[in-house]
């Protein structure tokens, strides 16, 4: 308890002197301080300035140049403050007392938030992505337009704007198509148990290797297998490589060449269907 009244009575100290600055502060004293603070941002813009240039020269995501500014403009308030605070000859115990109860109160009641800053430094320094990478998480994939130290920012192929918290993003998976850009498309294509097996692979597989932006290589090449056997039909798997950023068209481009080729080839997709055989059952009367 004497501790809180102890803290209120200095903060009302610092607001007082505040107050009697311009009455009590001699013009030399004032002329100082201004200059001070006008040295201090001219050496600010230069550190920034000189950083824009390291980080251009050296490839620095620009998330991670953001937070290096924010942290020079912190540095420079708060010596800025500590400078003001010496001219008006207040206690440093006083202060230290005051910034830490109010940091107190502020981690009890911004505990998730703290979390999220703390995720987004890990982000930025460990770089699992970076702004610009297609990523994957749960249900989202997208481009990561900006990382913050709260939150990331996601654009969607469908141009939605995802903002996840970044505690969310440090404990949990996180896929990273930018880092291994190649990404596999599977389709399940169904035969009827009628049709030949190996003739429909070899047409599955000519369409694969001739669609254009998939991946044809001794380590991604195209595969078309046997998947399953279901109630309708023999159900077929074609699986090729391609890069992240051609998915959807190496998708589409696929599903339609499938089409137009069995069509031409007179090959039947089969559809569910039930076969109901009656017997015919004769009654015959007792005489």
């Amino acid at each position: 308890m004497f501790t809180i009244v102890k803290t209120v009575k200095d903060v009302d100290s610092i607001f007082t002197k505040i107050l009697n600055l311009f009455t009590q502060m001699h013009y030399m004293e004032l002329i100082n301080c201004v200059v001070f603070i006008i040295l201090a941002i001219i050496t600010v813009k230069i550190l920034i300035s000189l950083l824009r240039k390291t980080a251009k020269r050296k490839d620095m995501d620009p998330s991670l140049l953001k937070f290096f500014i924010r942290i020079i403009w912190i540095a420079f308030w708060v010596i800025i403050a500590m400078r003001v605070m010496s001219l008006l000859n207040f206690s440093g115990a006083g202060l230290i007392a005051a910034f830490s109860a109010a940091a107190a109160a502020l981690a009890l009641s911004l505990k998730d938030n703290v979390t999220d800053i703390t995720g987004g430094i890990v982000i930025l320094f460990s770089k699992p992505f970076v702004t610009g990478d297609f990523i994957e998480f749960g249900d989202h994939k997208g481009y990561v337009e900006k990382i913050e130290l709260m939150h990331t920012y996601i654009r969607t192929y469908d141009d939605t704007n995802v903002i996840i918290p970044n505690r969310v993003l440090t404990t949990n998976e996180v896929n990273n198509y930018t880092t291994n850009p190649e990404i596999r498309v599977q389709i399940f294509v169904p035969i009827s148990y009628e049709a030949d097996f190996e003739y429909v692979k070899k047409i599955l597989f000519n369409i694969c290797i001739n669609t254009e932006n998939v991946i044809n290589n001794e380590k991604f090449s195209p595969k078309v297998k046997l998947e399953r056997f279901s109630e309708s039909s023999v159900d077929l798997v074609v699986r090729v490589w391609t890069n992240f950023t051609n998915y959807w068209q190496v998708y589409y481009d696929l599903m339609e060449s499938i089409k137009k080729e069995f069509e031409n080839k007179d090959i039947v997709i089969p559809y569910n269907q039930l076969d109901v055989h009656l017997d015919k059952i004769e009654e015959q009367q007792n005489s």
